[in-house]
């Protein structure tokens, strides 16, 4: 109804309401029904940019790893039966995966970890752990084996490194971004912790075991391998240990 006042300022609403010789309250109601639209739309934008966000995120290191495949599957012009199946069968499950995710960062009505949850939550089909947080939680365990055992079964050439597949491994970018936000945020937290801590009358067995556990979150954290898939707090590290 009010679509063709979206465009206009605060200021060019009010003028062009007085032009027209409204009701003031008339007025007012146009008003705050425009401005309201308005925010809307701005909140509608800001969750469909954060969405976005979320799937390529997710997306990225699984098409980085698909192109890897590819180029592995080439390399060197290795005919070896079972290392073509393999990687065969591996870069078939990537595509397939990749599909069906990009189908969903198209429409953009969840993120991966809602999208997740949802299908978790409805108990149907294979449970996706972590809540979606990395490509690899996508593919049920009972298609991964298969693969990883192909994998396995493929002749290893001295000095050759062997192909693993579904790791948890993101794009060297990411994984810089991922670990420098991480190791600052725990690093504040414990920072939190520790100055609570001294201005304390009388120690507290568990605020010091939780110290002691984020010291140990912040090693490991500094220790995680190049590509290695950086989690989104220290508590997923230190369930791990």
């Amino acid at each position: 109804m009010y679509e063709s006042y979206l465009k206009l300022t605060a200021n060019q609403l009010h003028m062009h309401l007085l032009k027209r010789k409204m009701h003031p309250a008339e007025m007012d109601k146009i008003k705050r029904d425009v401005a309201e639209m308005k925010e809307s739309i701005r909140v509608a934008r800001i969750a469909r940019t954060h969405r976005k966000a979320e799937w390529a995120h997710l997306l990225k290191p699984l098409q980085y790893e698909l192109n890897n495949a590819k180029v592995g599957r080439a390399y060197n012009g290795d005919t070896c039966p079972h290392r073509i199946e393999a990687f065969d069968a591996y870069i078939a499950v990537m595509e397939k995966l990749n599909n069906v995710l990009s189908g969903h960062k198209s429409n953009l009505e969840y993120t991966p970890i809602q999208l997740a949850r949802k299908k978790n939550d409805s108990a149907k089909g294979s449970h996706i752990p972590n809540n979606g947080e990395h490509w690899t939680d996508w593919v049920p365990e009972r298609i991964k084996q298969p693969i990883h055992d192909a994998f396995m079964a493929i002749p290893h050439k001295p000095k050759a490194k062997r192909k693993i597949p579904f790791l948890r491994t993101v794009t060297p970018t990411q994984h810089l971004d991922a670990k420098f936000r991480l190791y600052n945020a725990t690093k504040k937290e414990l920072e939190s912790l520790e100055r609570r801590s001294s201005i304390a009358l009388c120690a507290d067995e568990k605020h010091e075991a939780k110290i002691a556990q984020i010291k140990e979150a912040l090693k490991i954290i500094e220790a995680l391998d190049d590509n290695q898939h950086v989690p989104a707090t220290w508590h997923t590290i230190v369930g791990n240990i």
